[in-house]
This record gives structure tokens, sequence and C-alpha cells, in this order.
């Protein structure tokens, strides 16, 4: 009678802790999840505030190098003759991010690449652009623009309201 009785205990045990492998697959799995998951990013997020325009990147959006993300943006008029990336910006009808500011390393644009090289037509239409987002200075060998952020799209669409 007391061997059924540690039986019983022992079975219940096992049952109550779940044998303790399914509780750590249930971690990893919400882990990865979550670090394949889409942040949906907006431009006051890139960079600390500064009254001098010398802003630095934000330890939120470098956390972020090498994540999924989303944005929505504005084109600009500013698109290499090539038409390798398109320039996403906060707000519609900015013609060059980069004419007026003061310090050009620290506006709030984003290159996107489109995906397989696919050429974007101007619009003054709000996009989504979706993708792997890359983070730090690069220069563009062929405009010698400087970019912060760059994007490399999944997908790019048009702005619908949810």
């Amino acid at each position: 009678m007391n061997k059924k009785l540690v039986g019983m205990f022992l079975l219940l045990l096992l049952v109550v802790s779940g044998c303790g492998s399914s509780d750590t697959t249930k971690e990893a799995a919400t882990t990865e999840e979550e670090s394949n998951a889409l942040v949906e990013i907006s431009f006051d997020q890139f960079f600390t505030k500064s009254d001098t325009g010398n802003g630095q990147i934000t330890e939120e959006m470098l956390a972020l190098n090498g994540k999924k993300v989303g944005i929505k943006g504005y084109m600009t008029e500013l698109t290499p003759i090539d038409n390798r990336f398109i320039y996403l910006v906060p707000t519609a009808g900015a013609a060059c991010p980069f004419c007026s500011a003061d310090n050009p390393k620290y506006l709030e644009a984003i290159a996107v690449y489109p995906p397989d090289g696919q050429e974007i037509d101007y619009t003054l239409d709000g996009l989504w652009a979706y993708g792997t987002l890359e983070v730090g200075e690069e220069i563009d060998e062929a405009t010698g623009l400087i970019s912060m952020f760059r994007l490399k799209a999944d997908s790019i669409e048009k702005y619908q309201e949810r």
C-alpha cells in the first residue's frame, strides 16, 4: 500500500512539474519568437534630443540593429540616379532632408533598399516599409551621402489606416 502511495505521489509531482523540459522549451520558443517579432518604429525614436543638432543614436535604436522593423514615412525626391534605394522621412513634401540641416548625420531619414532590386516610383503617398534595420554611419559610395539608418526591405506598400 505504501508503494502505491509513493508511486501516485511521484506521478502527481511529474504532472504538476511538467517534467521540467516543456517549460524550458516554451521559454526558448518564446524568446526566439520575440527576437523575430516585427517592431514598429517611428522617426522620433532615432536620436536623443539636442539643441545643437548633435543628438546621438538612441539605445533603443541600437538594440534594434539587425531586427525586423516597420516604419511609416514619405519618399523624398532625393533618390540615387540608379534607384538603388529611396529615402523615407517623417513628413510629406520634404524634397531634400540634407539641404538645410545643421548636421546631416543626425537627420530623421532612413535609406530604404527595395526587395530584389525593384524600382519604386516616386509617390506623395505615405508608405509602410518592412524589413531588417541597419544602424550606424555608412557613406553611400555613389552619392557621398551619409545614412545613419538603413532598411533592407522585405516589402514596401502604400500606407493604409488600420
